[in-house]
């Protein structure tokens, strides 16, 4: 049976949480940008291209050494609503990890990072309150993002195809492979003065593409996050209807006439889709078996691999953090990192309250999986 829960009811428990911007040049350079929020970033407004570019060009170059070794990016891995938002942001909070955060991302372009990002820190320029997607991570323009359009476009991963090609390194060429490496030197760049060395991102796009990242990154970290598949399955349905209201609310230029389809692309999605269509529940236990099927048959080809339960961070957020950490090679938090303190105090806090069904049928498709992560 398909999931009956409609869109109005699903989407009726928005939280009313305030936006709030620092002050009033904050609100006039980037309030239509916040409202116009999507996955797939849109081109920033000309005042800002126009500003980040000349000060690029002047007073903020971003001189970074192309020769420069990057050592050990750390790569989360996961479907959309597995609770990688809230690892990202525990992990972000390390001194040592640099991350693609949202003022970058709105520049989109990485010689444009250093200066996007001198620029909102020097005049406070920032914005603060819950993404679209209705989830209670509340973000600001220093938060991590997902930088969903530059891994798109890097790696070439067609957003309106459901089905992508395997490919490794040897299907791109040197130049490809340079901006990707040069990116993330432009990312470090920005937070040279802090001593965070360490690149870390969470995109879903990449959870089918460990293999190409380690042909790139050989010292690669991978951590996979796993969540309930019975929970994954309802949340993205909930996910596809709020990305389909933003695709007409901001009137993405690339999404006019199919709307963006926010799952992994996992073996199998195209034909579930044409079969199930977006919003069934017999689709998305598909998704969640396959995403954790396909990780399992490459996890053993990555040298660097560690796997996490949602579950077990909420109920040991301390202990497997510091489990995470040894394993990325990073120090343990110290007592004066107050941030990271602060948000592992919130973990399993949220402000939005779901209505989930259809659990008997997630389990007739995914029994072996739930059952191999002791879901079941």
């Amino acid at each position: 049976m398909p999931a009956t829960s409609s869109s109005s009811q699903r989407l009726a428990a928005r939280p009313a949480i305030a936006t709030q911007y620092t002050n009033w040049l904050a609100r006039l350079m980037l309030s239509r940008m916040w409202e116009r929020q999507h996955n797939v970033a849109m081109d920033p407004p000309r005042h800002i291209s126009t500003t980040t570019r000349w000060l690029s060009k002047t007073l903020l170059p971003s001189r970074i050494d192309r020769s420069a070794p990057i050592k050990a990016p750390i790569f989360i891995l996961g479907t959309p609503r597995c609770g990688s938002t809230l690892l990202q942001d525990l992990l972000c909070r390390h001194d040592r990890v640099g991350y693609i955060n949202y003022g970058m991302d709105l520049v989109q372009n990485p010689e444009l990072f250093y200066a996007a990002h001198k620029l909102r820190t020097t005049l406070g320029l920032d914005v603060k309150g819950e993404r679209y997607l209705q989830d209670s991570i509340i973000v600001n323009g220093g938060a991590p993002a997902e930088a969903m359009r530059f891994w798109g476009t890097a790696l070439k991963l067609d957003p309106h195809a459901l089905t992508w090609p395997q490919r490794r390194a040897s299907d791109f060429s040197a130049a490809e492979i340079a901006f990707v490496q040069d990116t993330i030197r432009h990312v470090l760049y920005c937070f040279r003065d802090q001593g965070r060395d360490r690149f870390l991102t969470k995109c879903p796009a990449l959870l089918t593409e460990p293999l190409l990242l380690q042909d790139i990154f050989p010292d690669a970290r991978f951590i996979h996050l796993v969540r309930d598949g019975r929970m994954v399955a309802n949340s993205l349905i909930k996910l596809y209807d709020l990305q389909v209201a933003q695709d007409i609310a901001v009137d993405h230029p690339v999404f006019k006439t199919d709307h963006f389809v926010p799952y992994p692309r996992v073996p199998g999605l195209e034909a579930w889709m044409k079969e199930y269509g977006p919003r069934d529940l017999r689709t998305t236990a598909h998704i969640w078996d396959s995403a954790v099927r396909f990780i399992g048959s490459v996890r053993g080809q990555l040298r660097h691999f560690h796997e996490i339960r949602y579950e077990d961070l909420c109920a040991a957020p301390e202990q497997q953090l510091n489990e995470l950490l040894d394993f990325c090679e990073l120090p343990r938090a110290g007592a004066d990192n107050t941030a990271m303190k602060e948000r592992l105090g919130q973990v399993g806090s949220v402000s939005h309250v779901n209505h989930y069904s259809g659990f008997d049928e997630v389990e007739a498709i995914a029994a072996a999986s739930l059952h191999q992560y002791g879901y079941i």
